[in-house]
């Protein structure tokens, strides 16, 4: 082999190993980042106030403020956890019949235990709109409590 098809051999290895490092990076990283997705309750309305989900050793509280949970205003977000120790939590509304983008929010931990946040929920085309609040929790393990809930658009 002449020298420069051992160098074009010595290139498409590397590029190889660069790429496979890369996507094995990203798998690893997504393995690091999956949640435990713990079922929804199906007695959950959360028009009629808090609802509370069984976890392991412990339970999950979430809130949404108002109760009639408007369209384009700011909601209040509200974690209270019991039996466990929490050290982060995150909150992801997904519309269920429409995509309508991501809607994330950090919890800022409050002096009485709960956690707190604030967002928005976009208009959407439909006049009633099905979505879940899945509450990420970081403790012990990483896990994702669904709490389902509609809207409606006068």
């Amino acid at each position: 082999m002449n020298e420069k098809a051992r160098g074009a051999l010595t290139l498409l290895v590397f590029g190889l190993i660069a790429v496979a490092a890369f996507y094995g990076s990203r798998y690893l990283q997504s393995a690091r980042d999956a949640y435990t997705r713990v079922q929804a309750s199906a007695d959950c309305d959360l028009r009629a106030g808090p609802c509370q989900q069984l976890l392991a050793g412990g339970s999950v509280v979430f809130s949404i403020e108002p109760a009639e949970i408007p369209l384009m205003k700011p909601l209040g977000l509200a974690v209270v956890t019991e039996g466990l120790e929490v050290a982060g939590v995150m909150v992801e509304i997904r519309g269920l019949n429409m995509d309508m983008g991501l809607n994330r929010t950090t919890l800022v931990r409050g002096g009485d235990g709960r956690w707190r946040g604030e967002t928005i929920l976009p208009i959407c085309s439909q006049r009633r709109m099905a979505w879940e609040a899945a509450v990420q929790l970081e403790t012990e393990g990483r896990y994702e409590v669904p709490f389902p809930f509609h809207t409606t658009r006068p």
